[in-house]
């Protein structure tokens, strides 16, 4: 028994260690679950978030390979693309590092970068080789969000990006885009960032981007302008035509520069608007807000006239003509054009920048003192016209009419249609002449015309036969009775030695009757007894 039992008992030491041994061939797998179990943990437990980007399109994008990227530094990749419920956009779902979580705020905005040929140059070339991605803006930190709009194009600024954006205005955008250039002395100093227009549609609001440090080169004088396209002005100094580089022309852009001025530069103001000028010969121009609408009725043609003509008063631009068109008024058979007009009341400086009220009492009794509208020729070579306002004391008084929401102003016909009326009652009072019994009596009379003037002929050649010698022969003798008495003229003729002989004798005798005369006033009775001795 004993030794039976030691025999036993080495047997079951050696099964127990053949049993202790088994659980060795499992270690491998436990323990290639255990390294998966802390991967999968590790995995979800650096697991950034997921969110959603709604594009119009997936071009150039796959998912599982498209990445996210935040200044050139990869912090996410695309996991899916799907269209959005009603078909019109991509969703592309996207997930984020865990690192990078911190970045998505309702701020951050998101594009994508692909090989793009803009106003700006040419950009995302790289894109070619690597293929497109998903590029975004942080933003400034804020409320988290996991669905975003994304952008079609990249944007100008950046949230990050040193400088300022300024805010234009202008009546029309131009040959401009967003990333058009902004030049300060012809450096490119900005881009413009986006446009849109005003909710009363009349004009457009414009911002653009200046880099630091040029951005604290604007102030609140600075003039802006448009550098696109070629600038035409017909003046009395001739044609002028004036235009920026090849490269503007192309891109178009926006140019501003300082004014010279003896007052400090004041800085721009928060919220403050700058006008966009359309060249820089008009950066200097006053632009008036305030513009009040005036109707003008004319029945004649206004072939000339164009919207944007200006509106003169004794030759000063007061407004311009804003609308036209053609009415015919099928009860009177009539045709009629009415024009708009604006008039801006800060151009004339007694109404102080008045009223409407005001304004239009104004005009009304100008209207009262014969002011009238005209249209006249504003160029002899482009056949433009323009309105002109002035006054005509012959004119039958009128007064305004109201049309609609419009004061009427009364108007006259233009100096060509006064011409062209008076031609044709000229015309007129001609055909209502008897030219056909005015005919038939001029052709009876040149008969007796013609015999009168033979007559006339025969009496000139008889003067020249019979008289024309008689009268010289009379002319002859005239002038030697005027050289005879040139002779007896003289004061060494004859004639005049016995002239003033006669003469002395005559005023002796004269003396001689008026001694005589003296004595008998004295003596009357000497013509009795003579003369008494020592008399």
């Amino acid at each position: 028994m004993n030794d039976s039992t030691e025999n036993l008992v080495p047997e079951a030491e050696s099964i127990i260690q053949i049993r202790r041994r088994l659980p060795s061939v499992w270690l491998i797998p436990l323990v290639a679950t255990i390294i998966g179990i802390w991967l999968a943990f590790n995995a979800y437990a650096n697991k950034g978030p997921t969110f959603t980007v709604t594009f119009l399109n997936a071009d150039g994008l796959e998912a599982g390979h498209t990445k996210i990227k935040c200044k050139d530094v990869e912090v996410g990749k695309v996991k899916s693309l799907r269209l959005s419920h009603d078909r019109s956009k991509v969703e592309v779902t996207a997930e984020f590092t865990q690192e990078a979580s911190e970045l998505l705020s309702v701020n951050s905005r998101f594009w994508i970068v692909r090989a793009r040929l803009g106003t700006s140059g040419i950009s995302g070339l790289g894109t070619l080789l690597s293929g497109a991605y998903i590029s975004m803006d942080p933003g400034e930190a804020g409320k988290t969000s996991r669905h975003f709009e994304g952008l079609e194009y990249p944007p100008i600024v950046t949230n990050h990006a040193g400088g300022q954006l300024f805010a234009l205005r202008a009546e029309k955008l131009g040959s401009m885009s967003i990333g058009s250039p902004v030049y300060f002395r012809q450096i490119p100093v900005g881009e413009v960032a986006s446009f849109d227009l005003n909710k009363d549609g009349k004009s457009v609001s414009i911002k653009v981007f200046i880099r630091e440090p040029y951005d604290l080169l604007v102030y609140k004088d600075t003039r802006f302008w448009n550098v696109g396209g070629v600038d035409v002005t017909l003046d009395a100094n001739g044609i002028r035509v004036s235009s920026d580089s090849m490269l503007d022309l192309l891109l178009g852009g926006v140019s501003f520069e300082n004014p010279v001025s003896l007052d400090a530069m004041e800085p721009t103001p928060k919220e403050h608007v700058f006008t966009l000028y359309s060249s820089h010969d008009r950066i200097y121009e006053k632009v008036y807000l305030d513009r009040y609408y005036y109707l003008l009725d004319f029945n004649k043609s206004v072939r000339g006239l164009t919207r944007g003509a200006p509106v003169e008063f004794r030759g000063i631009k007061v407004g311009q003509v804003e609308d036209l068109k053609l009415e015919l008024h099928t009860n009177k058979m009539e045709v009629h054009v009415p024009v708009l007009i604006s008039i801006e009341p800060e151009r004339l400086a007694a109404l102080d920048g008045g009223s409407l009220t005001a304004l239009d009492a104004v005009v009304e009794k100008l209207v009262s003192r014969g002011l009238r509208a005209q249209l006249k020729m504003g160029s002899l070579i482009t056949g433009n016209l323009f309105v002109d306002l002035d006054f005509y004391p012959q004119a039958p008084r009128q007064s305004m009419a109201q049309h609609g929401n419009y004061r009427e102003i009364p108007t006259l016909p233009t100096t060509m249609e006064a011409l062209v009326s008076n031609l044709t009652k000229f015309v007129d009072r001609l055909q209502k002449l008897p030219l056909e019994e005015i005919s038939s009596e001029l052709k009876s009379t040149i008969p007796a015309m013609r015999e009168t003037l033979q007559q006339a002929t025969t009496l000139m050649n008889r003067l020249d036969r019979e008289t024309a010698p008689q009268a010289q022969a009379t002319l002859t003798q005239v002038q030697a009775t005027l050289a005879a008495l040139e002779q007896a003229l003289r004061s060494d003729s004859p004639v005049q030695h016995d002239l003033r002989r006669a003469l002395d004798e005559f005023a002796k005798a004269s003396r001689a009757l008026r001694d005589l005369a003296d004595t008998l006033e004295r003596n009357p009775e000497a013509v009795i007894w003579g003369k008494e001795k020592g008399q």
